[in-house]
């Protein structure tokens, strides 16, 4: 009777520990990530992301006011951020994430129109938004929101205090924009 017990118990555990090892995995469009885990940034990492968030930040700014004026030295900014963050993550998801930051800040520097600097934009926020999406604590300890516009479907992050403001319309404004949560 007490070895069933004690095999019932062991059997138990094993299942549990099985059940938790499992992967969660998270993916952003146009891309097969099933094999990776949700985004994750080691601790050396974290202080280029935030390099990147505040220079997006004055990207944002500037395309709500379809401002070209220093998008080319902001893009740099961003593109030296992302290959650092590059180098300095491991193999993985974190790393994955930041070449493409690096890859939309390098496109966002031969921008010649406003409507070129926006689809660079798009492609970072396409890149960041995955990591916000599995991390929404790290949205509020950097002040931000993530906002979409309901007629394109494409998002951004803006600072929490401003009124949602789309910085990528082609003609007119989004009137139509929600915080994704």
């Amino acid at each position: 009777m007490f070895k069933n017990d004690c095999l019932k118990r062991c059997m138990v555990i094993l299942l549990i520990f099985h059940a938790c090892s499992i992967p969660i995995a998270s993916a952003h469009e146009g891309h097969d990530h099933s094999h990776e885990a949700v985004i994750t940034l080691g601790k050396k990492t974290v202080v280029h992301l935030q390099s990147i968030l505040s220079t997006y930040q004055e990207v944002y700014h500037h395309l709500v006011k379809k401002d070209l004026n220093g998008i080319t030295d902001l893009a740099q900014k961003l593109s030296d951020a992302a290959r650092q963050a590059a180098q300095t993550e491991p193999d993985g998801a974190g790393r994955h994430m930041m070449q493409h930051v690096f890859a939309g800040a390098e496109d966002m520097k031969k921008a010649k129109s406003v409507r070129e600097a926006q689809k660079a934009l798009e492609s970072v926020s396409d890149a960041l938004l995955p990591f916000f999406k599995s991390w929404p604590n790290q949205l509020k300890r950097n002040e931000l929101k993530m906002c979409q516009c309901k007629n394109d479907g494409h998002c951004w992050l803006q600072p929490q205090k401003l009124s949602p403001v789309c910085p990528y319309p082609t003609t007119g404004t989004c009137s139509d924009i929600e915080e994704v949560k």
